[in-house]
C-alpha cells in the first residue's frame, strides 16, 4: 500500500507525492546533505508572499539536511510574514510529524486545510495525516474534498491514498472503487494493481485477482510480497506448477524473504 503527502518546491505550492505500506515521508532526514546557499533563493523583493515561499523552500532543505531547529525557525518566519500561507503551515505540520510531535502536526495539517479549503494538495495532505494518525475512515472525507478541486493536477495521488486508507479503516469495496478510478487514469499505476489483486484474493475472486497480478508483474519490477500473493492465488486456483514457478523466483531471488500471510 502506498500513502502520499506533501513536498514544496521553490516558488510552487504544495503538491502531494510519495508510497508506502502504511506511509512514507517524503522529505529526507539525513544530515549528510548541505544546505543551499541562502543568498541563491532569496528573493530580491519584499513582497511578503515571496518572501515567504523562499523561507519555505529554505525550510525544506533544512528538513531534508535534518536540521529540524533551524527549518522551523524558517516556517514561523514564512508564517509571520504571511499569516493565511497554507503551504507554510503544510509544511510545519511535515516537519512537526517529523520530530513526533502529533498534536502540533495535527494543528498544522488543520489550520493549512481552513485555509485553502478548496486546494486538493493541501486537502489530500491533511486526509494523509488523518489516515497516519489512526483515522482513516475520517480521511476520506478530505480525500473526496481534494477530488472536488477541478484544478487539482495530481488526483491519482488523492485516489490512491483514498484507496489505502480505505482498506486500513476496514472498507475494502470503497478502496477497490478508488483503485479502478486510478487504474482509468493510470492503467499501469502498480499501487493500485497490487492492493486490487490483494482485496480480490482475500474475497476469494482469485481468476480476476490473477489478472492484476499479471499485469503487475508486467509493468514493475515484482517485489517478493507479489511474487508471494501470486504463488497463493495459483494455489487457490490449482495451478501448481504456476504456483512454484513463483515460489522458485522467490526463493532465488528474494533469499530472505519469509512468506506472510495474506
Amino acid at each position: 500500500m502506498r500513502l502520499r503527502e506533501a513536498r514544496l518546491l521553490i516558488g510552487a505550492t504544495v503538491i502531494a507525492l510519495c508510497a508506502l505500506a502504511g506511509c512514507h515521508q517524503t522529505v529526507g532526514g539525513g544530515r549528510s546533505r548541505d544546505v543551499r546557499q541562502e543568498t541563491n533563493l532569496r528573493d530580491d523583493g519584499n513582497a511578503p508572499h515571496r518572501a515567504s515561499q523562499t523561507d519555505i523552500a529554505l525550510a525544506e532543505q533544512y528538513i531534508e539536511a535534518g536540521q529540524y531547529e533551524i527549518a522551523l525557525g524558517r516556517l514561523q518566519n514564512a508564517v509571520k510574514l504571511e499569516p493565511s500561507s497554507a503551504d507554510a503551515y503544510t509544511m510545519l505540520g511535515v516537519l512537526y510529524e517529523r520530530i513526533n510531535r502529533p498534536a502540533q502536526a495535527e494543528a498544522s495539517y488543520a489550520k493549512s486545510a481552513k485555509l485553502a479549503p478548496d486546494k486538493g494538495d493541501i486537502l489530500n495532505n491533511y486526509g494523509g495525516w488523518l489516515c497516519r494518525s489512526g483515522h482513516p475512515l475520517e480521511s476520506d472525507v478530505w480525500f473526496r474534498k481534494a477530488l472536488a478541486d477541478p484544478f487539482y493536477k495530481t488526483p491519482v495521488v488523492a485516489l490512491g491514498n483514498a484507496a489505502t486508507c480505505a482498506i486500513k479503516a476496514g472498507k475494502p469495496e470503497l478502496a477497490e472503487g478508488y483503485d479502478r478510478q486510478v487504474l482509468a487514469l493510470d492503467a499501469a499505476n502498480a499501487g493500485a494493481l497490487q492492493e486490487l489483486a490483494t482485496t480480490l484474493h482475500q474475497r476469494g475472486d482469485d481468476l480476476h485477482a490473477r489478472a492484476f497480478v499479471e499485469r503487475l508483474l508486467a509493468t514493475d519490477k515484482p517485489a517478493p510480497e507479489m511474487l508471494d500473493l501470486a504463488a497463493q492465488i495459483e494455489d487457490k486456483l490449482g495451478d501448481a506448477a504456476a504456483a512454484r514457478g513463483y515460489r522458485n523466483r522467490i526463493a532465488t531471488e528474494f533469499p530472505q524473504y519469509t512468506s506472510g500471510k495474506r
